[in-house]
């Protein structure tokens, strides 16, 4: 999943007490262990995470948590800070990491297994069997246990219905393959007095683009994530259909870095964009109710990607089975039902069946529905310059630079020789 990060030389923390005992001991006598947790502000607020912090110590009074809050740009950043704590000699207990970065991880021998806290200890697991095992698989490496699935997010259409309804079309079946979604795309595009409303909004990153070339049994490695198979034709017949959307049947606008697609989406600049449970949190804070999902059109399959987070322990851990209790604790019921709403999936099964219905889309169950189809984002231990590199080529494609042909072509080389260096 990535490779070796570079070390940062200078980081931004935000410490901060989530529990009110300040002793070295609890009420009852116990010796207070003391553990920190990395999490960002974007993932949990300091008043959800309060709320958390005191159920666990109802269950736990003996362990008190203190947080840190890493600022970051994107997860290659994110977890570049985690690296250089580590080195600095100020190693967290338990960190929230995406998928992207546990082979990392695992692979720099940074993680504690589980599976003997969880065979000693299985009251604080919450009932395992109901996270969805498709979703918790990832986190099981070489037969290993490295965290519990906390949250999740997949690649699917939103459509602006607004639009739809100005078109005369609804949403479409999720039967619907690449001439529907052709159809859809011009369809929704057009222009009136200088504004220009486009059809959809090309996924320009690594994880939206990938969830395009699963769909035409494609991807950006092998199985084994050893080598790059960007030259395949089905991989380079997606690049095509993206660069023809702009410059062919010009129902896309070229993708900007500074633009974000979910904005554009609400205004009814474009009437469609492909993304996961995240938009939901943006819909929520502006009112924005004119809006519904869709599987990704079939192209010559369907498989829905995704990608996933735990709360893993470090190895450097002073107190490992208190650790392995407060990381499985924040991906438990109580947990994802006081902080996943709108921001990502659920990964337990009861509660996405509790959490779901609660959003304005009609046609919420594909998220539910799809875990069942799902596959990884492909994620090895370079995860970082594997993505660095395809989201270079895809944006030179994109902005009209090179065939898709010769991009992919050079990606692969590049992607290549990266494997081959670890």
């Amino acid at each position: 999943m990535k490779k070796a990060i570079s070390m940062l030389v200078s980081i931004v923390l935000v410490f901060s007490l989530l529990v009110a005992c300040s002793s070295s001991s609890s009420s009852d006598g116990e010796e207070t262990k003391e553990l920190t947790l990395v999490l960002s502000s974007q993932d949990v607020s300091d008043e959800k995470l309060k709320i958390l912090m005191d159920e666990f110590n109802e269950k736990y009074p003996d362990i008190k948590v203190n947080r840190i809050t890493v600022n970051s740009n994107g997860w290659a950043d994110y977890f570049n800070k985690i690296q250089t704590m580590i080195a600095g000699g100020n190693s967290p207990d338990v960190i929230r990491v995406a998928i992207e970065g546990v082979h990392m991880f695992v692979d720099q021998d940074l993680l504690l297994a589980m599976d003997e806290f969880m065979a000693a200890d299985p009251e604080p697991l919450d009932n395992y069997e109901d996270i969805h095992p498709k979703i918790q698989e990832p986190f099981i490496i070489d037969g290993k246990t490295y965290g519990f699935v906390w949250d999740w997010n997949n690649v699917v259409m939103h459509f602006n219905t607004d639009l739809l309804e100005e078109a005369g079309l609804e949403v479409p079946g999720e039967d619907w393959n690449l001439d529907d979604f052709i159809e859809y795309a011009q369809k929704l595009t057009k222009e009136e007095n200088g504004n220009k409303q486009y059809g959809f909004a090309i996924p320009n990153y690594y994880f939206g683009a990938s969830a395009w070339l699963y769909n035409n049994e494609a991807s950006i490695l092998n199985e084994d994530m050893t080598t790059s198979r960007l030259d395949d034709p089905n991989a380079i017949e997606v690049m095509q259909l993206f660069q023809d959307l702009i410059y062919k049947y010009k129902v896309s606008p070229v993708p900007n870095p500074d633009t974000d697609q979910i904005t554009q989406l609400m205004s009814g600049q474009v009437a469609m964009a492909a993304a996961g449970k995240w938009p939901f949190l943006t819909y929520e804070k502006n009112d924005f109710t004119s809006i519904d999902v869709q599987h990704l059109p079939i192209l010559k399959t369907r498989e829905v990607i995704f990608g996933a987070g735990i709360f893993p322990v470090l190895k450097g851990t002073k107190y490992p089975e208190e650790a392995y209790k407060l990381s499985a604790f924040l991906s438990g019921t109580f947990s994802q039902k006081n902080t996943l709403a709108s921001l990502s999936i659920p990964s337990r099964i009861s509660v996405m069946e509790e959490v779901l219905p609660q959003t304005p889309a009609k046609n919420w169950k594909i998220y539910m529905d799809s875990a069942d189809i799902s596959k990884p984002v492909e994620s090895p231990a370079q995860y970082a310059g594997v993505a660095q590199i395809f989201d270079r080529y895809m944006s030179a494609i994109l902005s009209n630079q090179m065939d898709a042909a010769s991009a992919m072509s050079k990606a692969k080389q590049e992607i290549d020789e990266l494997l081959a260096k670890d």
